[in-house]
């Protein structure tokens, strides 16, 4: 602990002295405590005193450093890879008990030296390092993000990390790791790098959604190891009919790679399963990996997005580009004009900067119609718009603009979001809007609610109104392109703006014929998706309630029922199937209400992504660039001792002393006006008990 004053504490010795002797000169010849006790005597010019120099001590303004001193030791963060491709390997009867050693041998030797940290990765990250080797996906960019935002500005002595090198999900880790500044990286092998004599196809390359009738294309990769000159039929196999047939020929090569090209007839609507198999040969190391499944939607129809606006906008661009992303979207752009010339009528308008009276005709023509809308209101919309929609009011407006950032409603039930796109939305820029503050009106959801700064307002900035004579959404901002932007600027994608409205234009579309039942499913997941549905149900006001019990039932490909109830959730219903078994399903939601039936079905698919299987050999390529570029060390697996000598003869991994710094003013310490009022007090009871006046 240590002093600061604005003035010399010298003058301490002065203010000793100065106090006791004020209190002294009031005190003194007093007839009346010439009469008391010595005690009383000494008291009270004592207390004067006191009273007095603490006072005088406040002038000084003093402040107190206090200094705290915390040492935290490193952390060893041990890194292993859970995925399949774990097992494919000659040790594969062994390396899990392997790795549960290498796991105790990390305790014992660093248990009491340092903080000691499990993880273990495919699909996602799981703390515990739990080791299974059963994750279908290896996504090692995933655990290096992580970790970088888990332990910031932590005491990382080293991140060990145990793998055969293999990702198949996610990008290169080695980009991800340098997140990881400072921080040694010491990777140990599993596997055998050499590959081995095989055939497997590898990557299918196809349309998720095709049209009835049409042709279209299947590509394969055909990768091979250590196959020559010889031959191999590839079949093109749906609902166990041969399509086509084709022959690779393998020369004098050690390896090879080869692509073919299938041309398929759509010829039935629904999820059409195509599977490409490659014929087995003598002494290929693995037969599961001779084939592979594609899954295409074929459809009749396709639903229509028009993009209105009275002039080109990067918000435009920036909304057709999500719906672009869906090839069941059929993306055209026009000017409000242009669309009451055509006599379109789309499945759903996206309409940007509104301006009446100007565009009353195209306002009129979607209400006729009964056209969903999504409005994007920019920040220079006009009073004249705002009555002429007479969508929402907004009071207390001026000409001005404010910046307003997204904050998610947790008690939304429309649709659902992933965990990625929620993230996404709380760190997005500002759109600019309107100040003033909006009321939308009729019965509304809001989707994203207003936020300043730190605070969230009860006003929506994102949300969707269910009315009879016009169902829509509406944005009260723009320059929703720069969410766009910021989501490539992170992520080096833009899957997470695409995601967020793409779901939001899907639900717009959901045709609403007055009161019912509709149901957000979504059509294709992989198998270690967690499946949620959405439902809801609206009156003859079109007020969602949740007086109804809805039934789902499920029918696999094998005609195989299950029944599942949903759950009420805030103002819709929400059922969890978790996840479920590869294969096409179709599902119909059902309930019954004031003595009438109502429905509604489709199908889905759930598609085995077996990434795992086509791991020949080890990549340790990879691993050892982790380890390079963080200054840290490769070892193969079995030498795993030898990393473990490293980490312990490691100048680098130390502990880090950490002092904070806390001032506290004396001139606001209640302990010390405590005392001052206390001194006066005493002094004042004393003399009123002994008979002063």
């Amino acid at each position: 602990m240590s002093f600061q004053a604005t003035f010399s504490l010298y003058w301490i010795f002065l203010i000793i002295p100065l106090s006791f002797g004020v209190a002294w000169y009031f005190y003194r010849g007093n007839p009346w405590l010439t009469t008391q006790s010595k005690t009383l005597q000494r008291v009270l010019p004592f207390l004067r005193g006191c009273g007095l120099f603490f006072m005088m001590i406040l002038l000084l303004k003093i402040t107190l450093l206090l200094r705290q001193s915390e040492v935290e030791r490193p952390a060893i963060i041990t890194l292993i890879d859970n995925s399949a491709s774990l097992k494919r390997f000659k040790d594969s009867a062994s390396i899990a008990q392997r790795l549960e050693a290498f796991k105790r041998q990390i305790n014992q030797r660093f248990g009491n030296q340092y903080d000691l940290y499990y993880y273990s990765i495919g699909n996602e990250i799981k703390e515990g390092g739990q080791i299974l080797l059963n994750e279908e996906q290896s996504n090692h960019e995933l655990a290096f993000k992580h970790l970088a935002e888990q332990y910031l500005n932590r005491n990382v002595g080293a991140v060990v990390f145990a793998s055969d090198g293999n990702y198949n999900t996610g990008d290169n880790p080695c980009y991800a790791a340098e997140q990881l500044s400072l921080t040694p990286i010491i990777t140990l092998g599993v596997g055998d790098t050499a590959p081995k004599r095989d055939q497997l196809i590898g990557n299918l390359y196809h349309n998720d959604v095709v049209f009835l009738n049409d042709i279209f294309p299947i590509e394969v990769d055909i990768e091979a190891y250590k196959i020559k000159n010889t031959k191999a039929e590839v079949r093109l196999i749906n609902n166990g009919k041969i399509l086509d047939r084709k022959t690779v020929n393998y020369g004098q090569s050690e390896s090879s790679f080869q692509q073919l090209q299938f041309q398929v007839a759509a010829e039935k609507t629904g999820f059409q399963a195509y599977t490409v198999s490659i014929e087995y040969l003598n002494g290929e190391y693995s037969k599961p990996n001779n084939s592979k499944t594609c899954y295409v939607e074929v459809i009749d129809t396709r639903n229509s997005v028009y993009f209105i606006s009275s002039a080109p906008h990067p918000d435009v661009s920036a909304l057709r580009a999500a719906a672009e992303t869906n090839e069941n979207y059929e993306a055209t752009f026009a000017t409000p004009q242009e669309l009451v010339k055509k006599n379109k009528k789309p499945d759903l308008i996206v309409w940007h900067g509104p301006n009446l009276p100007n565009d009353q005709q195209a306002l009129d023509f979607i209400k006729k119609n009964k056209i969903p809308v999504l409005f994007i209101i920019p920040g220079n919309v006009t009073t004249s718009t705002i009555n002429g929609l007479d969508l929402f009011s907004l009071s207390n407006q001026r000409a001005a603009l404010d910046e307003v950032q997204g904050s998610y409603n947790n008690g939304f039930t429309a649709f659902e979001l992933s965990e990625d796109a929620l993230k996404a939305i709380e760190l997005y820029p500002p759109l600019l809007a309107k100040f003033g503050n909006i009321a939308p009106k009729g019965n509304y959801e809001a989707f994203l609610f207003q936020k300043i700064g730190n605070t969230v307002k009860k006003e929506p900035l994102f949300y969707f109104n269910k009315r009879a004579t016009l169902n829509h959404g509406l944005i009260f901002g723009e320059s929703l392109w720069r969410w766009r932007l910021a989501d490539y600027m992170k992520n080096k994608n833009h899957d997470r703006f695409h995601e967020i409205f793409s779901k939001a234009f899907t639900y717009l579309m959901v045709k609403r014929e007055g009161m019912g039942l509709t149901v957000q499913f979504d059509k294709r997941f992989s198998k270690n998706d967690r499946i949620s549905v959405n439902a809801n149900f609206y009156n003859a006001s079109l007020e969602p309630i949740t007086t109804p019990q809805i039934s789902l039932v499920l029918k696999d490909q094998h005609s195989k029922k299950y029944v599942h109830q949903f759950s009420v959730l805030n103002n819709g219903y929400n059922l969890d199937l978790g996840t479920i078994p590869p294969g096409k399903y179709h599902w119909k939601a059902s309930t019954r209400f004031q003595n009438k039936e109502y429905s509604k079905e489709g199908d889905f698919l759930v598609e085995d992504i077996s990434l795992e299987r086509s791991v020949n050999a080890a990549n340790h390529g990879v691993l050892k660039q982790l380890a390079r570029q963080s200054g840290g060390n490769y070892y193969p697996f079995q030498d795993y001792e030898k990393a473990l000598d490293n980490l312990e003869t490691r100048e680098d991994i130390t502990s880090i002393e950490r002092i904070s710094t806390e001032f506290w003013d004396l001139v606001d310490s209640w302990f010390l006006l405590l005392l001052i009022t206390l001194c006066f007090f005493v002094e004042w009871f004393l003399k009123r008990y002994f008979g002063a006046y």
